[in-house]
């Protein structure tokens, strides 16, 4: 099942609020209206008693214990006008209302039950849907017995006006602690976006990045801390970046002062190796050696100043319109390989380029290609209307998962045990070199299928 996303702290902020303002409304307006109904129908049984006993006492005075029926009829009649309510007198097996609505069948069985034992009794039921209050007594033990019907809509629509007043009320206050509840978020979320957008510039770099601490709640703490760690991180990376800066000047004064006597002992290499037919088999053993591995020496500090230069940020580029094509026709034609790779073009696409790079990073990818890899080997050229793309492919035992990532690293070799001439820059150079232009080289290989650099740079139509 997909889960949904997790609700914000702002929103649970507020539905914390709306739900306790709820909990807190409806346990309040229960317990209010059940206070209000207990105290409002008690009231109007004790109202509603005491007048059905001043008529009984009445009545005793008045009746005789057994009266005929015109007297019954004229103390009801009397009665009528003295009380609101509506009354059903029994005497025997005569019986007498107020109202033609009522009859004797209208007593419900328990109150009259009741009232034949001798006792005085009240009652709430309904008469169709309106409310009533049964009120019954009798005169004497042996006398008539009258039961009074007192009105109660007036109570019961009191009563149900009180509870959609409380429902209502209940809802504004809700909606009204949700109100406070979104206002108390803002105050409290305000510092946390701050601090999110605090580290937001921390993390793009801004390591001047600030808080404001003021007060002393966990959010002037939490803005210190900030602060601290902020200024402890501009101290480290300081000092890592005066480190860094401190080697890259070190290689690059080191490889500058190398270049000199790496020059003159390439020519007095190339003088030995012209002449090593005049030594002994010993001595042109180790000429070669000489002339092979001042070479090697002398193409390692070359990569050393040209990858000192891209960090130092001091490399210059010399962008023209170029053929893609035909400079890579060009690049592995000027090292002798045009008869050995394969070229595909999708097209000839141009674009504004510096040709002295892009002859590196060729040189670089097909130089690796045969060196780890096997043929056949092919670079294939094709563009859209923004970009130039350049694969590199090469049929070869690929190169392992883990070792994918790293391939681009200075000095990274995946097989360290065994030296195939090379300096371990050339990729990087490559790369750094595709990154100039706004471009990047990626790789993508499975073992035993070969691998493939893909080279991909922005289209230009001007310098």
């Amino acid at each position: 099942m997909r889960r949904g996303r997790p609700l914000g702290l702002r929103a649970r902020l507020v539905m914390t609020f709306a739900v306790l303002a709820a909990v807190v409304a409806l346990a309040v307006a229960g317990i209010s209206y059940a206070v209000v109904r207990g105290i409002t129908l008690r009231r109007a049984m004790e109202v509603a008693v005491g007048d059905a006993q001043v008529h009984l006492d009445d009545a005793a005075a008045t009746l005789p214990g057994d009266p005929t029926e015109s007297e019954l009829r004229r103390f009801l009649v009397g009665l009528r006008s003295r009380s609101r309510a509506e009354v059903v007198a029994l005497a025997g097996d005569r019986s007498e209302t107020t109202t033609i609505s009522l009859t004797a069948s209208s007593i419900p069985d328990d109150v009259r039950t009741a009232v034949e034992a001798g006792r005085l009794v009240a009652k709430r039921t309904a008469r169709g849907r309106r409310a009533v209050l049964v009120v019954g007594g009798a005169v004497q033990p042996d006398g008539p017995a009258f039961f009074f019907f007192y009105p109660q809509q007036d109570v019961a629509d009191d009563l149900t006006l009180l509870a959609r007043v409380l429902t209502v009320t209940s809802g504004v206050l809700v909606v009204v602690s949700a109100g406070v509840g979104a206002a108390a978020a803002s105050g409290v979320l305000r510092p946390i976006r701050r601090t999110r957008a605090a580290v937001r510039e921390v993390a793009a770099g801004d390591l001047d990045t600030q808080l404001p601490a003021e007060g002393s709640d966990d959010l002037a703490e939490l803005a210190r801390a900030f602060n601290t760690m902020t200024a402890a991180l501009r101290r480290t990376v300081g000092d890592l970046r005066e480190l860094e800066a401190g080697q890259r000047r070190f290689v690059s004064d080191v490889s500058h002062e190398l270049r000199t006597p790496l020059t003159a002992l390439t020519t007095a290499c190339d003088v030995l190796d012209a002449n090593k037919d005049g030594l002994t088999d010993a001595g042109r053993r180790a000429a070669r050696i000489v002339v092979v591995e001042s070479r090697r020496l002398a193409a390692l500090v070359e990569d050393l100043m040209e990858i000192s230069r891209m960090d130092a940020g001091a490399a210059d580029m010399t962008l023209e319109r170029i053929d893609v094509v035909r400079s890579i026709d060009g690049a592995l034609r000027s090292r002798g390989w045009d008869g050995q790779v394969a070229v595909h073009a999708d097209g000839r696409p141009t674009t504004f380029i510096d040709a002295r790079r892009l002859d590196a990073i060729i040189g670089n990818l097909v130089g690796n290609a045969r060196t780890y890899g096997r043929p056949p080997i092919a670079v294939s050229v094709g563009s859209t209307a923004d970009t130039v793309e350049i694969d590199v492919t090469d049929a070869g035992d690929g190169i392992l998962p883990q070792h994918l990532s790293r391939v681009f690293d200075r000095f990274y070799k995946a097989d360290r045990s065994r030296s195939s001439g090379g300096t371990g820059l050339g990729l990087a150079i490559a790369r750094e070199n595709a990154r100039l232009h706004g471009g990047d080289i990626t790789v993508a290989s499975e073992p035993g299928h070969g691998a493939t650099f893909t080279v991909r740079l922005p289209r230009r139509r001007e310098a």
